[in-house]
């Protein structure tokens, strides 16, 4: 079946060259339906409609990152999504793979660290922080107050950036428990519910800046978003294939400094094997129509640029993809 799948790629190659490809049917695995990984499937089938008439590129829901590098891997699909941290732990051979995984490239970066769209916040309640008299996560731990936390889900990697930053500050997910608090397991939207519902006392999840969900914390209650030191925030970053990201005081109205934190990107991934004229053929056309990809999207519209998608990850990009990078000048 891999074998089948590498001819055919290899074959609509064949066909036409970058200025007359035919057109592309392929496969692109992102996450759930309905979110932004979901846009980024529409922007790129309508970026390569337009490149390409005939062009239709169907986008397939899997359960994430983690299984979309498999996919690619295996030759199972085409094309996946995956955030850098899922990328880094499959090269890395990190868990829950069980060897690393070294025959996937880069087609493009969907989006960078740099767009804020995964950014961690840690936001405590207004009232908790008075409370026990926290000015600085130090006090938490200084303290060994007993709060209630919530992370994302087990199998999400957000979460295990949280869990790395937490144990980084002194507060392991075990002190946590130790101190009499809790730590909750949880998807965004319920971790929003359980704040408000005065369930938690910390909301720690990556999300957009600005997300709907972050101003709905802020309406109901009065949050604290608390720094984490930079050299802890430095060292998860690395660690997770992520980068060390700024919010500044006037960013949010519940912030009176500016805060570091983690922020990770996306990119598409190919196969190694993908035909070099085909790699090529698909950034050019996402590229040269990077107005209908981000027209999917009003996050993309407003924060993704060429340059970005040309962003370095862990992994290399695909041949065919650098070769068109560099003559866009997009890359050295």
């Amino acid at each position: 079946m891999r074998t089948l799948f590498l001819a055919i790629i290899g074959a609509l190659a064949v066909l036409g060259g970058p200025a007359g490809a035919q057109p592309y049917n392929l496969t692109l695995t992102g996450a759930s339906p309905g979110g932004l990984w979901s846009t980024i499937g529409a922007g790129i089938d309508a970026a390569l409609a337009a490149a390409y008439p005939g062009s239709t590129i169907t986008y397939q829901t899997s359960s994430g990152g983690l299984a979309n590098v498999s996919l690619v891997a295996s030759g199972k699909v085409p094309m996946g999504i995956a955030a850098d941290m899922e990328l880094t732990a499959a090269y890395m051979g990190r868990k829950p793979f069980k060897a690393p995984i070294k025959n996937v490239r880069v087609l493009l970066r969907t989006y960078g660290a740099s767009a804020r769209f995964q950014m961690t916040h840690v936001l405590l309640n207004k009232s908790f922080a008075d409370k026990h008299g926290i000015k600085a996560f130090s006090d938490i731990v200084a303290k060994k107050a007993p709060l209630r936390v919530a992370i994302n889900r087990r199998g999400n990697m957000d979460g295990d950036i949280s869990a790395m930053l937490l144990a980084g500050m002194g507060a392991s997910l075990e002190n946590i428990e130790k101190w009499g608090g809790q730590v909750v397991r949880a998807a965004s939207r319920e971790i929003v519910s359980l704040m408000l519902d005065r369930r938690i006392d910390m909301a720690h999840f990556g999300i957009a800046y600005n997300h709907p969900r972050v101003r709905e914390i802020a309406k109901g209650i009065t949050p604290v978003f608390l720094n984490t030191s930079f050299s802890v925030v430095q060292k998860v970053a690395d660690f997770m294939g992520g980068k060390v990201c700024l919010v500044k005081a006037e960013e949010y109205e519940f912030l009176d400094r500016n805060v570091t934190t983690v922020c990770v990107g996306t990119v598409i991934l190919v196969n190694e094997n993908m035909d070099e004229a085909t790699a090529y053929n698909l950034t050019k056309g996402i590229l040269t129509n990077i107005d209908k990809f981000k027209a999917a999207h009003r996050l993309l519209k407003k924060k993704v640029t060429k340059q970005m998608m040309a962003d370095p990850a862990i992994v290399a990009f695909h041949p065919g993809a650098a070769k068109y990078l560099r003559e866009a000048g997009l890359l050295r």
